[in-house]
């Protein structure tokens, strides 16, 4: 298995305004397998194109493509209400995977929604996982209930740990990891210090026996910005290493 790359790294870029279809070109043939773009990047009326130029990019390369949606699955009541628009799109386009944050759910969501939800994700061929979020919704009782209620119910729902958010919610990643280590279905590496993202062996997070304690299975996804394409390489080559032994 090879690292894998949420658009994120490319943040610098973006915030300047060039799409993630010219930022995804300039690591054609890099060792990575898979890609996950993140839907606040997408201008709405070229959207569909550009992803759709993405999809053929990853073909090429033979990357699996992610997708991270900006919102919360879970609504209160009621879950995202775009979902099936989203999940139709995912298999249209050709993405593996979408991800979301899981949100928080309340006594009023009733069971004919739970079963629309379930119809909705067992029917699709496409993943899709939540994350825990650095806020109270992604407090380590949280998401562990969270995670059971998914398990309960029977939702077919993977879930994407992210090392870094818990830094924002003076969590311990460490702890986190343990106790949720079984059920991680893609893992988002990033080192923390003072609440800042920083390039990995420059923070507080011991990352390096997560990454070797993770099923082999597991996609491990860099999501932080780099400051450019050799800064990104090296920490393309840095996680490699550590994913071939």
């Amino acid at each position: 298995m090879q690292v894998s790359l949420n658009t994120a790294v490319f943040l610098p870029q973006l915030e300047r305004s060039k799409s993630q279809l010219a930022c995804l070109l300039a690591v054609d043939a890099w060792p990575i397998d898979n890609i996950e773009v993140r839907g606040e990047f997408f201008a709405p009326a070229t959207k569909v194109r550009e992803l759709e130029q993405i999809a053929k990019l990853c073909q090429k390369n033979d990357w699996e493509l992610y997708y991270s949606v900006p919102e919360e699955l879970f609504l209160g009541d009621h879950f995202a209400p775009k979902l099936k628009q989203q999940l139709a799109l995912a298999e249209k386009v050709g993405i593996k995977n979408l991800k979301y944050s899981f949100g928080h759910i309340d006594l009023l969501f009733s069971d004919a929604k739970l079963k629309q939800l379930h119809d909705l994700l067992a029917n699709s061929p496409v993943n899709v996982t939540i994350e825990n979020q650095p806020n109270a919704n992604g407090k380590l009782s949280a998401i562990t209930q969270d995670l059971a209620f998914d398990r309960t119910e029977k939702l077919p729902l993977g879930y994407t740990f992210d090392s870094g958010n818990w830094y924002w919610i003076d969590e311990d990643p460490t702890k986190a990891f343990l106790a949720l280590r079984d059920q991680i279905s893609v893992f988002h590496l990033k080192d923390i210090h003072a609440k800042q993202t920083v390039l990995l062996g420059k923070g507080d997070t011991d990352w390096q026996p997560m990454l070797k304690a993770l099923k082999t299975d597991v996609p491990v996804f860099l999501e932080y910005g780099t400051a450019d394409l050799d800064e990104l390489a090296g920490q393309v080559e840095l996680v490699n290493r550590l994913l071939e032994n």
